[in-house]
Order: C-alpha cells, then sequence, then structure tokens
C-alpha cells in the first residue's frame, strides 16, 4: 500500500529518464538522490523488477537496497525481528548463544558457556 509522501515507480522511472536525456556525458555517475529513491521503491516492489524497469544493473540495485538507509541522511530501518529465548529451562542451562543480524547483512553469532551476559548492551554495541 502506497503511504502519502511515498514516491511511486512511475515518478521515479519520469526521474531517471529526465536525468539521463540532461547529463552531460552518457558514462556520468547516477547520482545518490536517484539510487535512494531507487532503492526506497524496494518497500513495494522486487528488485528484479525496479532494476528492469529503470534499466539499472540488478546487482548493483541489490546493493544499493542492502545498504540503503545506513548513513547518506537516508532513512534507518530497524531489525524487523530480535528473539530472546528466555524461558526457565535455557535460562538454568551452562550454554548460552547469540546470534544478531544487521538490516545490511552484516551477522554475529556468540557462544557462551557459564552464565548469559547481559543480552540488552550486546545489542546495542552490535545495532549501535
Amino acid at each position: 500500500m502506497l503511504q502519502r509522501g511515498q514516491t511511486t515507480l512511475k515518478e521515479v522511472q519520469q526521474r531517471f529518464e529526465e536525468w539521463r536525456r540532461n547529463r552531460k556525458r552518457h558514462r556520468d555517475r547516477i547520482p545518490t538522490a536517484l539510487w535512494d529513491a531507487a532503492a526506497s521503491l524496494s518497500e513495494q516492489y522486487p528488485v528484479s523488477k525496479i532494476s528492469k524497469l529503470l534499466s539499472l544493473h540488478h546487482t548493483k540495485l541489490r546493493d544499493r537496497v542492502a545498504s540503503y538507509g545506513q548513513g547518506n541522511g537516508s532513512k534507518s530501518k530497524e531489525p524487523a525481528f530480535i528473539e530472546l529465548d528466555m524461558s526457565s529451562s535455557h535460562a538454568a542451562s551452562a550454554e548460552c548463544t547469540i546470534e544478531m543480524e544487521k538490516p545490511g547483512g552484516a551477522k554475529m553469532k556468540i557462544t557462551i558457556k557459564g552464565n548469559c551476559p547481559d543480552i540488552a548492551v550486546i545489542s546495542k554495541a552490535f545495532l549501535g
């Protein structure tokens, strides 16, 4: 569903066409604002459709989508899901495993024998 203020695929396609018509050289780099606009469409469409309609290299767009929201003034993305199993059967065990993944793809897995550390501190340190 399209939210108010959200750019449509047609609007981004028109912006790319205008940029391509008005650029000085054929090999000019695509501006960051256009890349961000294309990456933002991944919330509504598959990368394959976006890259085809905007005539973009699929792998480059996929990489941009993966890093979209990490710096460059783009909106940040929070992790979609973090599971903490705090059931009594796990709390009394002698081993603790913590796995985390950032939206950009960075992953961390820690296995500790003995008492489990403060998960909140580790989460903040890894996720920022």
